[in-house]
């Protein structure tokens, strides 16, 4: 009789993917979301008792870190704790009822993390550190959080290779509805109101300003390498 609890990882190799860690924000009943800074968000995580014996009361951790320093569970940001009942072979969604306020760092290049064990059952690997592909106890998911000031919004991305050899990628930028920045409206000042219209996209480009003022943007570059 064992218990093995896991929070399944995305699959190799983007580890940091995990989709059983996902966040919802200001509502914790509500619809999946991105994060924005200064607002309550609440994270969940996706538990599973891979064994045949019953975990009673388990223990489940959030954090959240910045992916560009080193962390562990020492120096990794602890949101709050929850803890759930399985069975052996039942899978359960956690709420972490500590809500969680997102700063902006690393341009907005975050990461959340959860684990879960039982201290005389299951317990967690004796090291500090994550060890998130080998250890079934934590699972990892990287995300960008959303910052918003004077009418403006500033949500970074990334593009990967995978390949261990250098290759073109084109980022194809496709005009949205209006309709789609209504839940944003709150946050971008008292003032702000949504156009008549929607204006076709210009001077699509490249600069190096995280925050590019007129000049940078008239200056925008087509392609970089």
């Amino acid at each position: 009789m064992t218990v093995l609890l896991e929070i399944a990882d995305s699959p190799l190799p983007a580890w940091w993917l995990s989709p059983n860690i996902w966040t919802v924000p200001n509502n914790p009943e509500g619809a999946k979301g991105i994060p924005v800074v200064g607002k309550p968000c609440y994270l969940w995580a996706r538990v599973s008792n891979k064994g045949d014996e019953r975990a009673e009361n388990a223990t489940v951790r959030f954090y959240w870190a910045n992916p560009a320093t080193g962390f562990d569970r020492n120096t990794a940001n602890k949101v709050g704790t929850a803890s759930v009942t399985l069975d052996g072979g039942q899978t359960s969604d956690v709420l972490c009822l500590t809500p969680w306020i997102p700063i902006f760092v690393n341009q907005g290049h975050e990461c959340i993390l959860a684990e879960a064990f039982q201290t005389s059952t299951d317990p967690l690997p004796a090291t500090p550190a994550f060890n998130v592909p080998t250890d079934r106890h934590v699972a990892q998911r990287n995300i960008s959080v959303l910052k918003t000031i004077s009418g403006q919004f500033h949500l970074a991305f990334e593009v990967h290779n995978s390949a261990r050899v250098t290759r073109p990628f084109t980022i194809t930028v496709n005009p949205g509805k209006l309709a789609e920045l209504e839940p944003l409206i709150p946050l971008l000042g008292r003032d702000f109101k949504l156009p008549q219209k929607l204006e076709s996209a210009h001077s699509l480009g490249f600069v190096q300003s995280p925050c590019p003022d007129a000049l940078f943007i008239h200056q925008a570059n087509k392609s970089v390498d």
